[in-house]
């Protein structure tokens, strides 16, 4: 079976719906999972892994030093071109001779 150029095959769109239906379905169980006592079970593997993946991770401070090494002078500015673009290549053609 060959599809053609720009359309997808059979096979290919019920594997599409399948997978898009298999992620709607384990969100919802992951929405509507509770337990009678409205606690985590620790035999439950739905609630163990969503504890384990959530974690909360120490906040890392790094204390940054610096000193200066070389004093530096600014320099001299230059002055700007009074036109804002210059191209020094962008010269006319020479004219042409009206009576040839």
């Amino acid at each position: 079976m060959r599809a053609e150029r720009g359309k997808w095959s059979s096979w290919t769109t019920i594997l599409c719906v399948v997978c898009i239906a298999l992620v709607l379905f384990t969100g919802a169980v992951h929405v509507a999972h509770f337990h009678p006592n409205g606690q985590a079970d620790h035999d439950c593997a739905l609630c163990v892994t969503a504890h384990q993946v959530v974690q909360v991770a120490a906040m890392v401070v790094l204390i940054l030093g610096s000193q200066p090494v070389e004093r530096r002078i600014a320099e001299r500015a230059t002055p700007a071109p009074r036109q804002r673009f210059v191209l020094k290549l962008a010269n006319r053609p020479p004219p042409v001779p009206a009576f040839a």
